[in-house]
């Protein structure tokens, strides 16, 4: 998903990079952190969103923990720090972590065939424009799955023959299954051969479905007992329960006016992630906030611990945000350089990608509004949430307005400190 803030923008992010490259991580000032709420504030005041959260740590600490505008704009609830949000495909690089313990256990290996833990998904073919079905060079591996290269496809970006597919198969009807899941996929042909193309894909909740198999525990209650709770991350799941409902931020979408309004299931307020589903996506699903992803995201600078918790080695975070991408296959939705590891993107140089940060950053998004970034020279973490969703035939880009408002803020705010 490419950030569009202008080749100005990128052209001074790179100049920036470099210079806190050679003198060491850029600064805050107290100007800087103004103008940073500031950006983001208008996201709201703009009528992009209902409200925001932003949180920015560097070197572990808060420089902003801010949150403005409304959870719930029908019955006036203030977004919190702590208001608790969809955070879409932001589940994948927990999910990722997950499939990593597993590694670590010795349980796969990266260039394993997906069919060796997925015996369902053996001898796959290729659609090819034709219409033909044509066995690929290779079936489809570890490596190629956890960085969306193994062929597979989401259906709903694009609207080649084999997404159409994909869309009528409803691969993640929230009432099926994972097993289920790969039932339908076994029956659908790839997109591209695999290793041939980047394509945003349910390859992440197939990797949902082989930490169910490895671990023999149910996928949502391997992440529970092993990620979330380990790393503290109180108010995170597959569904909000309890006082943290009081802190449910509601999506929210124009009506015919253009007003933001919560935008509802049938079951109104109360159906929203009320249970656990039958499939909790394992690309999709989770719920959390911006400090509890923050503790997530330490884990993952800290090399894979946290207050003590070991979660990884350093050396298998460190695989994570590899490029395991072949030479000249980028990630799709993001400009050229943009490469990808272990459930993760990876940013080149800003001068390529057009994106604000430095290269070496690797980041996500959620197709509500939410994102965040590690960024290694500036030594940050950003998260950023707003619920706004996007649906199949409108902007995409529309999901990126925080991330936008986020990076073009708090990389002026450095580069204030660091001079033009």
């Amino acid at each position: 998903m490419r950030l569009h803030l202008g080749i100005s923008i990128a052209v001074l992010s790179c100049l920036a990079a470099l210079t806190a490259q050679a003198a060491g991580p850029g600064r805050f000032t107290a100007a800087g952190v103004a103008a940073i709420k500031a950006e983001t504030h208008a996201v709201v005041d703009k009528g992009d969103a209902a409200g925001i959260v932003t949180l920015v740590l560097q070197d572990g600490k808060p420089v902003v923990r801010d949150a403005y505008g409304f959870a719930d704009a029908e019955r006036k609830l203030p977004m919190r720090v702590d208001s608790v949000m969809a955070v879409a495909s932001m589940t994948k690089p927990v999910t990722g972590v997950a499939m990593m313990m597993l590694y670590e256990q010795g349980l796969w290996q990266l260039d394993d065939p997906v069919a060796k833990h997925v015996p369902q998904l053996a001898n796959l073919k290729v659609l090819a424009a034709d219409g033909r079905l044509v066995t690929p060079p290779h079936q489809p591996t570890m490596r190629e799955l956890m960085s969306h290269s193994a062929g597979f496809t989401y259906g709903v970006f694009a609207d080649a023959p084999a997404d159409r597919l994909v869309r009528a198969a409803g691969l993640t009807d929230p009432d099926s299954s994972l097993a289920g899941m790969i039932g339908k996929l076994s029956q659908l042909p790839l997109k591209h051969a695999p290793g041939s193309a980047w394509e945003y894909s349910v390859s992440v909740d197939i990797q949902g479905y082989i930490v169910e198999k490895l671990s023999g525990m149910p996928y949502a209650e391997y992440i529970r007992s092993k990620v979330l709770l380990p790393l503290k991350m109180k108010d995170s799941g597959f569904a909000v329960t309890g006082a943290a409902r009081e802190r449910l931020a509601l999506p929210h979408a124009p009506d015919a006016s253009g007003k933001l309004v919560p935008s509802l299931p049938a079951g109104g307020r109360d159906a929203v992630a009320r249970d656990v589903p039958r499939l909790p996506s394992p690309g999709a699903a989770l719920y959390s906030t911006a400090l509890d992803y923050a503790r997530f995201c330490q884990m993952i600078v800290n090399g894979g611990q946290l207050d003590g918790v070991r979660l990884l080695k350093p050396a298998t975070v460190k695989l994570m945000h590899e490029n395991m991408l072949p030479p000249g296959v980028n990630v799709g939705f993001a400009g050229p350089g943009t490469t990808f590891g272990l459930d993760f993107a990876i940013a080149g140089a800003p001068a390529q990608t057009g994106e604000p940060w430095p290269a070496g950053t690797f980041y996500w998004s959620g197709i509500y509004g939410t994102y965040f970034w590690i960024d290694p020279v500036n030594h940050l973490i950003v998260v950023g949430m707003i619920q706004r969703p996007w649906l199949p035939g409108t902007d995409a880009s529309g999901s990126l307005v925080a991330r936008n408002a986020g990076g073009k803020s708090i990389y002026g705010a450095l580069r204030q400190v660091a001079g033009p």
